[in-house]
């Protein structure tokens, strides 16, 4: 009778813990630096979704390694609910490029919420109004033309490059990091391979053509670009954003987490956000999120291998 009653004692703390779920703030680690797109969206819903979980969320920018430092944060993390992590596709590209030691099956997913295609963007005099004509000159000039990414292995290098593996085109990729911008505004590559989040501001401002996109359908900000898809080069992945957390994370942090996430993006400031700047709401739960990114793992598992591009 001692022990019965012990036991359910036990359980009913436990059972009252996970039901106060959240009873502090939240860290929520961006894989990336202040100021790019990942931590624009990630801040926005945050100070939405901790209205909803009546607890601060604080997130912190773990930057390094084209996002492998921050997911290695939060893999390595307790799952208790109180550090999670805004993640993107680079997840997937720092695991196959090896360049962490475990591979997307070691975080739990939380909610998808934003998908993004990668663009390959040209200034605004630049002689291609195309991105075939951009082809085109390519395999007249092999090796020539230049195309800035965000780092070596990064998703936009790996998005360029398989692109360029599909038309059939050598192309020299250049990482550069947050000085894409700059270096294609200055001359000092031909294109660059981006997501349009980092990229909206120039082309409203006429500085930039955006010459075609990885999608599998058009984009609304971006009238008029085809998809690389429409254009016979089709790679099959794209970036994508959300939220995610170490291993373990309990059922009911879970469910938690993805209706006030799922909350925050439905928001009037976030879809205000999401029109402004070209991204693309793609709310999945936690299990839709999960296939997603095993999906969206095996291709690019198989470009990389055929690219020859992993660490040996």
């Amino acid at each position: 009778m001692v022990v019965v009653s012990l036991l359910t004692a036990v359980l009913l703390t436990a059972a009252g813990a996970i039901a106060a779920y959240p009873e502090k703030a939240i860290e929520m680690i961006i894989i990336f630096e202040a100021g790019g797109a990942a931590d624009i969206s990630g801040r926005m819903l945050a100070q939405v979704a901790e209205k909803s979980l009546k607890v601060p969320i604080a997130p912190i920018n773990k930057p390094g390694a084209g996002g492998a430092v921050g997911l290695a944060a939060i893999a390595n993390s307790r799952p208790d609910g109180y550090t999670v992590g805004w993640i993107t596709g680079s997840l997937l590209t720092a695991t196959n490029m090896g360049n962490l030691p475990f591979d997307y099956q070691a975080l739990d997913y939380v909610a998808l919420v934003n998908l993004e295609p990668t663009a390959i963007a040209v200034r605004a005099d630049a002689p291609w109004a195309s991105l075939k004509e951009f082809v085109a000159d390519a395999r007249q000039k092999p090796g020539k033309l230049r195309i800035g990414n965000a780092g070596s292995g990064s998703f936009t290098h790996i998005s360029a490059a398989a692109l360029a593996h599909k038309a059939r085109i050598e192309v020299r990729h250049v990482p550069l990091g947050a000085r894409r911008m700059p270096s294609l505004l200055g001359g000092e590559v031909e294109a660059v391979s981006i997501h349009p989040p980092e990229i909206i501001s120039n082309l409203k401002a006429g500085k930039v053509r955006v010459l075609g996109i990885s999608f599998p359908a058009p984009v609304a900000a971006l009238k008029g670009v085809p998809t690389w898809k429409d254009l016979g080069w089709d790679v099959g992945f794209y970036q994508f954003r959300g939220l995610a957390a170490p291993k373990g994370l309990p059922e009911a942090a879970v469910k938690r987490l993805e209706a006030a996430f799922r909350e925050a993006a439905q928001s009037e400031s976030y879809r205000a956000l999401a029109d402004e700047t070209a991204i693309t709401i793609g709310l999945q739960d936690s299990a839709g999120f999960r296939a997603f990114v095993q999906q969206q793992d095996g291709l690019i598992k198989a470009v990389i291998k055929e690219l020859g591009i992993a660490k040996k």
